[in-house]
């Protein structure tokens, strides 16, 4: 008796979010992490639209503090916080945060987000655990908390702190990336050579193991 195919209706055919497909599908996202079996390239993307400012003299410091199962990273340059119109009215900070293709996108200049905009804002973001973003721009302060890539908290409010800064805290999800890790020695290795890439750029690394 030949046996009948599955039969697929409207019903059980749906449409994935991008975070959801990045969380199902990690490794299609994620090859080099996973072919390299380390997490070192995550904070230095992270830092993508730093190094995007530092080629217009907007960014002068760049400080990595790995923590034991979580990292952040601080510049003094801003996200814009004014809405994208016809996008949910989501800032662009939020839009670079959760929309595929927009970290790369919104770059101002094409060979940082070709080097360091091979992952994503939003792809990052979708594998973390949870990610919180702060950041001062043009008089406003934003604060985003982002569980699994969904926003669960916004806040954004004046500010009387006349400065541009952001600090984006990351925890990698430990279902998606088991047993792998940042390597704080290779990942000098390769703020070393970023330093000779953007010379002027201060980059520290900091250990925070509380």
């Amino acid at each position: 008796m030949k046996e009948e195919k599955p039969k697929y209706t409207s019903e059980s055919i749906h449409s994935l979010e991008s975070r959801d497909h990045v969380r199902m599908r990690p490794q299609m996202y994620f090859k080099k992490v996973y072919t390299e079996k380390s997490l070192d390239r995550l904070p230095l993307e992270t830092a993508c639209h730093a190094f995007d400012e530092v080629m217009d003299n907007n960014c002068n410091y760049l400080k990595i503090t790995l923590y034991s199962d979580y990292f952040s990273i601080e510049y003094d340059a801003g996200m814009s916080l004014k809405p994208i119109y016809g996008n949910d009215n989501k800032t662009h900070a939020e839009t670079i945060m959760t929309t595929i293709g927009a970290c790369h996108n919104q770059k101002k200049h094409l060979a940082v987000g070709d080097e360091f905009c091979e992952l994503g804002m939003m792809t990052i973001n979708a594998a973390s655990e949870w990610c919180k973003l702060i950041t001062y721009s043009n008089g406003e302060k934003g604060e985003f908390l982002f569980k699994e890539g969904k926003t669960e908290a916004r806040t954004i409010c004046g500010s009387d702190e006349k400065k541009n800064y952001t600090k984006i805290t990351v925890k990698p999800d430990a279902t998606i990336f088991p047993d792998l890790k940042i390597n704080p020695i290779t990942l000098q290795e390769k703020i070393d050579v970023l330093r000779k890439k953007f010379v002027g750029l201060d980059i520290q690394l900091h250990m925070n193991t509380n």
